[in-house]
């Protein structure tokens, strides 16, 4: 433990177990080779002829032309600590996750085919997850998490930044693990940077009176060291009237360009260097969106292109070890980030690929991201 009186440590049942004559004992970083299932180096257009995901000649220049995605089928904590002694330490430059919320569901997938629900049990390989996460409450859940945030950290390069995206049920928890991990901020700016509010609009009630309807996630934005790599965002934010500024547009509304706060909801209007206005939708992903894949956790390609924006740039890696329906790894791809994804369940996997392989044209965000 730290020599610091601001120090504080979250605990849970068995938590000191990894603890021999006081010393931590290393988690166990086993080395499991990769083995390739498919290679796939230009995507499936319809009219059967293809085009790369991102044109050559508009590849970043530290976008290496031997470079593949990776697409991983299995445990994360297994994938991670593959990737560490395969030489990974220090090379990722930015880790989201939409890990499991703590609600005590089960690995069972429900989605759609056309207009028919169906139901995926799990594996028996889904079923051991899901014993080691939940079978001991909140504790097994706090110690799966504990695991794979360590090994995170390490992947992470040294200007490298995490965002983990939960909601009421162990956010507060997580948040204080992972100042125990990466740090606290504060003072020394190392670790704790922002907890980002995702609002929404979407339906349903409280079941109990006296609750205020749940209509927003946390994502908790922690960077390895003091000096992360960020971007600053500005958004435009239009007024009825003359308040900050007096400047109007061409439609004759006032406007102000600001900062964009930590605080995400609806469609944001960025402003890019070239002065050029990009409107991002971040509104959660229902079954009348354009993007929807039926899969229950999907997030809005729109939040995680404003979270890839602000802390990557073209060529840099970005990772997502809870991938589920792919969109970091879409976001990234589109964004012309380099990316590596991986999930437990294959149909998770499945429904990655066929996304990734059914991008047309990547060029819609990057034409308006040059800055």
């Amino acid at each position: 433990m730290p020599d610091n009186k601001k120090y504080v440590e979250l605990l849970w049942a068995e938590k000191y177990d990894r603890y021999e004559k006081g010393e931590k004992k290393p988690i166990e970083k086993p080395n499991l080779p990769f083995q390739v299932v498919e290679t796939v180096n230009k995507p499936r257009i319809k009219g059967g002829y293809t085009i790369s995901f991102f044109p050559e000649d508009e590849y970043p220049a530290n976008y290496s032309k031997d470079w593949k995605n990776l697409l991983i089928w299995g445990d994360n904590k297994l994938v991670m600590s593959s990737l560490i002694k395969q030489g990974w330490v220090g090379k990722i430059n930015l880790i989201y996750i939409d890990p499991p919320f703590f609600t005590g569901s089960d690995f069972t997938i429900r989605t759609k085919i056309g207009d028919e629900a169906i139901e995926k049990e799990p594996s028996i390989i889904e079923e051991r997850a899901y014993k080691d996460t939940w079978s001991g409450g909140i504790a097994s859940y706090l110690e799966y998490m504990y695991e794979r945030l360590v090994l995170m950290r390490e992947l992470l390069a040294e200007n490298g930044s995490i965002y983990v995206h939960l909601d009421w049920h162990a956010g507060h928890y997580v948040k204080v693990m992972m100042d125990e991990v990466f740090g606290p901020g504060g003072e020394n700016k190392l670790g704790f940077r922002n907890e980002i509010s995702w609002c929404y609009r979407t339906g349903g009630a409280p079941s109990k009176e006296a609750d205020f309807p749940k209509k927003h996630d946390i994502i908790l934005f922690y960077s390895k060291n003091a000096n992360p790599k960020f971007n600053k965002l500005k958004e435009r934010v239009y007024y009825e009237k003359p308040f900050f500024t007096s400047l109007r547009d061409a439609s004759g509304r006032y406007y102000a360009d600001v900062l964009l706060r930590d605080v995400l909801q609806d469609k944001i209007t960025l402003v890019l260097n070239n002065s050029k206005l990009l409107t991002v939708n971040v509104k959660p992903v229902i079954n009348v969106s354009a993007e929807c894949l039926n899969f229950l956790t999907q997030k809005s390609e729109g939040l995680l292109q404003v979270l890839l924006m602000a802390t990557t740039d073209p060529g840099d890696i970005v990772a997502d070890f809870f991938c589920g329906s792919g969109t970091t790894l879409a976001t990234a791809e589109k964004l012309g980030r380099k990316w590596i994804g991986s999930d437990l369940s294959k149909f998770a996997i499945q429904v990655t690929r066929k996304r990734l392989l059914d991008i047309h044209n990547s060029k819609d965000l990057t034409e308006n991201e040059k800055r």
